[in-house]
């Protein structure tokens, strides 16, 4: 299973167009960038950048990854909440340990404000009067704030699609749009080329969860995980917000995704074979098969230009024989 994950990251997508870009996306006005944003309380903002930021405030794997991504690391004066340097692809670690200060916890706002940041990155929850102030008090002391709309908390649908206008916004933002272009790209043409390759097969019922203490929730068809399965022609089971043995058995996918956060990334396998080795569940067609695959939460959550590594996990669950597997 890992050999057929590795083969889908570094599998050619070919030349394929999909002739679709996002919506609402940041634009130069004059000498100003602006972008289409969000305060804290979930109001539609917008942010006036009179250069692009060159000290920012990166909080979370996907706020930092993609900085990095869009060739703009050495502009990052903290890079708060990545668990360890393993979590990042290869070719960022290098300037990703230049970094002045690289720490899993956040900072308080009296350690950011001495950091003397133009640009404030993180997610939804970062800006809070219990973590690092609100959006509206950085805003008061001209530091813009920006967070991914796919990490507010009550959002009815996460999509591809918001991920898409996050790293453009970003790219935007930082002088590289070329690259972010680039990157949407990339990500568009692997799932031209899944789907087309898929067209005629019978999808697979995939379930997705995450085990949560004595329970299991599950990734629903609204979430970000459910749409980029959908977009690589799973058919996703979603039984309701959590899922018991009784159902998954009951339900019996073809495939099981298990989703990891940031603490259990070390005990994931462990985790997984104790779900495999129940004895209830020996009988479900994805336990049969040997088809339970672990996904980290940065590939489906948030997960910015991480995106790509989710959709080409997903697409070779699914369907192994693209990327090299067995049928």
């Amino acid at each position: 299973m890992a050999g057929v994950f590795c083969a889908c990251l570094i599998a050619g997508c070919g030349q394929l167009q999909t002739g679709h870009s996002p919506q609402g996306v940041a634009q130069y006005t004059g000498h100003d960038i602006v972008v289409d944003a969000f305060s804290s309380n979930g109001k539609s903002i917008q942010l006036h950048f009179h250069r692009s930021p060159n000290r920012i405030v990166a909080v979370w794997q996907n706020s930092v990854e993609t900085i990095l991504a869009l060739e703009a690391g050495d502009r990052i004066v903290a890079a708060l909440g990545v668990p360890n340097e393993e979590c990042l692809k290869p070719e960022y670690r290098a300037i990703y340990n230049k970094i002045p200060l690289k720490q899993f916890q956040l900072l308080d706002t009296e350690h950011i404000l001495m950091l003397e940041p133009d640009f404030i990155l993180g997610w939804s929850s970062t800006f809070s009067e219990k973590t690092t102030k609100t959006t509206d008090f950085w805003l008061g002391r001209g530091i813009n704030t920006y967070f991914p709309v796919n990490t507010m908390s009550g959002r009815k649908q996460r999509t591809i699609d918001d991920e898409y206008k996050y790293i453009i916004d970003i790219g935007t933002i930082v002088n590289k749009r070329e690259k972010a272009e680039e990157i949407v790209q990339e990500m568009q043409e692997k799932i031209s080329y899944i789907q087309i390759n898929t067209l005629h097969r019978t999808r697979p019922r995939a379930l997705i969860i995450e085990q949560m203490r004595d329970s299991y929730m599950v990734y629903g068809a609204n979430s970000l995980a459910g749409d980029i399965l959908r977009s690589v022609n799973g058919e996703i089971i979603a039984p309701g917000k959590n899922i018991s043995y009784e159902e998954i058995i009951e339900a019996n996918p073809d495939v099981i995704f298990m989703v990891y956060s940031e603490n259990n990334y070390a005990n994931a396998e462990k985790i997984t074979e104790n779900f495999i080795n129940k004895a209830a569940l020996q009988d479900v067609n994805a336990i049969k098969n040997k088809r339970i695959y672990n996904l980290p939460l940065y590939v489906i959550y948030g997960s910015a230009t991480r995106t790509y590594d989710g959709i080409c996990m997903m697409a070779a669950g699914l369907y192994p024989d693209l990327f090299g597997g067995q049928k």
